[in-house]
């Protein structure tokens, strides 16, 4: 595997934001531009608040509430 496959390809976590403020956890995928997708895909057929989660950095990287990137 090459360093372009192993940052294109780690996993991201979605989240959802529930009205009381907990955080669901809703599905991983592959990179941040399937993530990306997927947060737009959420968003459009259930509306709410979404978002991704990288555990390497440690911080969201998106949410629907967010500018995107």
């Amino acid at each position: 595997m090459t360093m372009r496959e192993v940052i294109v390809n780690y996993k991201l976590d979605i989240f959802r934001k529930l009205p009381d403020g907990q955080l669901l956890w809703v599905k991983a995928v592959e990179g941040l531009e399937e993530a990306k997708w997927q947060l737009r895909r959420l968003a459009e057929v259930n509306p709410g608040d979404y978002m991704i989660y990288d555990l390497r950095l440690g911080c969201m990287v998106q949410s629907t509430g967010m500018s995107p990137s």
